[in-house]
């Protein structure tokens, strides 16, 4: 899979390539180093929603557009949106039963969903 960002800061958060500036406990780093990896080698956005470990859900209010997957028990996620092929966000219809040919997804935020 293509990995895109809403914006720098999401890269700075997500992107591996800033691993070294991370300031996040030691095992949310290993978790994100762990998912980036995983979602590169994916086919298609149906492998992250088969991986029980990520419960890929929906989520609601002002955030509707988007999607997460935990890291694992950290109380971190990793919010994202999945995209057509030309990184346009794919934000109306049935997003699962097209997950097989979705092959894009843009990052836009790594928090601790309980802060």
């Amino acid at each position: 899979m293509q990995i895109l960002y809403k914006n720098e800061k999401a890269r700075k958060q997500f992107s591996s390539e800033f691993r070294k500036k991370w300031r996040y406990p030691e095992q949310v780093k290993v978790k994100l180093l762990a998912a980036e990896n995983y979602i590169l080698r994916a086919d298609s956005l149906m492998d992250i929603v088969a991986y029980p470990p990520y419960h890929f859900e929906h989520l609601k209010g002002a955030r509707n557009k988007e999607w997460s997957i935990r890291l694992g028990n950290t109380g971190y996620r990793v919010t994202l949106v999945p995209c057509d092929e030309n990184g346009k966000e794919l934000v109306g219809g049935d997003i699962l039963a097209h997950s097989k040919t979705i092959r894009v997804i843009e990052v836009t935020e790594v928090s601790n969903h309980y802060e």
